[in-house]
């Protein structure tokens, strides 16, 4: 007996094997999205994805304090069961283990630190998010993998294929009973953590915390390519501490109990972060960003939150399709048209970042980051070349700060010395530590320093 083709076959092969702990969840069934079971490209293998519901919680769902920390729990069950891949055999699927070419499946178990961004990142990676996260019915997963092409959908392949699958299923529902409660408790506590903490920045004044003991150094892979989804880096993380001189504030961990001391970023400030290159400045933006994301235990910035609507301006080359950059610029160069309220055409780095800043503010964005090493430094700072109409970063950040309305500044530089000047608060990097250098003392020295440079001319 033969079927159209193997996706045809899918779901009565699920539904046959649905019983006991687990089934296949066929009202959350989206073919060819979340549920599929076709050859591969190299036709060598049969990639499957599809829905299922372990019906049963996770242990210790029920001391819980908190919904809110279900991510990180279900985080905890993915991640012991991508550690079980290779050494349980029903598990193997998960990885294309017995295909010949393995190294295409290994994003379905590339182990992950982090829960639950809202900026979808990592979207080819298993981890909790709206398709895999646990409610009172149990916890639901995509199920995704690979198994060795065994030819056309006849009786006996169906059966084998069917026979890998149950397995697959029967196995992924005996690791939740053999789950540490302890563990899948301190993962939800920690979710919770910072979805809660998150919940009070504002009514504190702040827009962003960085706990002391954050280890904001990445290591990058195949599948994990951004900061935000990238793992810590074991070698060269250096803890961060809050420096005295800015006031560390000390925050509540709702859900597991303590707190926390660390820097905060407060409503409308603007934050300077210098020093030499190769300091952390960078690094530091970066874990500010990615705070607005879930972490786990051990990922080393599970105690930095920050508000949802942070946004970035930096500069680019392209089409501005009508954006605001008045903030910046009173005048438009030949090539541009519209006006500097509305302005169209191909535009330059300085005009872009402009675009990104004002568009930002428009949308009452939380905290902008700008960081120099991606900026067009025309529009930080001013020189004796400069046209009168342009109104750089540190003019605004100095004398028209209400252009700014509600938004906070963060920003990385090494050489921009005059917008570190008007800066609310400066940190330092120095031998990849934090130092908090006062204003005052930071002017005195740039005068010196500006006066030296002139007796030199």
């Amino acid at each position: 007996m033969r079927s159209g083709s193997w996706s045809d076959v899918l779901p009565a092969i699920l539904e046959e094997e649905s019983g006991g702990d687990i089934a296949f969840e066929a009202g959350k069934m989206n073919p060819g999205v979340n549920t599929y079971l076709v050859r591969s490209y190299d036709r060598s293998a049969l990639i499957f994805s599809f829905p299922a519901v372990i019906r049963c919680g996770l242990p210790g769902q029920d001391l819980l304090p908190d919904k809110r920390g279900y991510d990180g729990a279900v985080g905890a069950f993915i991640e012991e069961v991508k550690g079980h891949s290779r050494s349980i055999e029903g598990l193997r699927p998960l990885g294309g283990f017995d295909t010949g070419f393995p190294q295409n499946y290994s994003a379905n178990i590339e182990p992950v630190t982090f829960c639950r961004s809202s900026f979808g990142a990592g979207q080819q990676l298993w981890k909790a998010d709206s398709e895999n996260y646990l409610d009172d019915k149990g916890v639901h997963v995509i199920l995704s993998g690979a198994l060795p092409y065994p030819g056309l959908p006849s009786e006996p392949n169906i059966r084998i294929i069917r026979d890998k699958l149950s397995g697959l299923m029967e196995s992924v529902a005996e690791i939740v009973f053999g789950l540490d409660e302890k563990k899948t408790e301190k993962y939800a506590l920690c979710s919770a953590d910072q979805k809660m903490i998150r919940e009070v920045l504002d009514s504190k004044g702040l827009v962003a915390f960085v706990g002391d003991g954050t280890r904001g150094v990445r290591t990058y892979t195949r599948h994990r390519g951004h900061f935000r989804v990238a793992g810590p880096n074991e070698i060269s993380n250096i803890p961060f501490r809050c420096p005295v001189e800015l006031e560390p504030v000390e925050m509540v961990l709702p859900a597991s109990g303590g707190s926390i001391t660390g820097l905060g970023i407060r409503k409308k400030e603007i934050f300077a972060v210098t020093g030499s290159n190769a300091q952390g400045k960078s690094t530091f933006l970066q874990v500010i960003r990615s705070g607005s994301d879930d972490h786990m235990p051990g990922d080393g910035r599970e105690n930095v939150v920050t508000l949802g609507n942070v946004m970035t301006a930096e500069s680019g080359e392209f089409e501005i399709p009508g954006a605001d950059i008045s903030m910046f610029f009173s005048a438009l160069p030949p090539g541009m048209s519209g006006t500097p309220k509305n302005v169209y055409g191909g535009g330059s780095g300085s005009m872009v970042m402009a675009a990104m800043f004002q568009e930002a503010v428009r949308k009452n964005a939380s905290l902008i980051v700008v960081d120099e090493d991606r900026s067009a430094t025309n529009l930080l700072v001013p020189n004796c070349m400069q046209s009168e109409d342009v109104t750089p970063l540190s003019v605004i950040c100095r004398s028209r700060r209400e252009k700014l309305k509600g938004s906070s500044v963060i920003f990385a530089a090494a050489t921009m010395d005059i917008l570190v000047a008007e800066a609310d608060r400066i940190m330092k990097f120095q031998d990849h530590a934090a130092v908090g250098i006062l204003r005052d003392e930071f002017r005195s020295g740039l005068k010196r320093h500006l006066e030296s440079v002139i007796r030199d001319l």
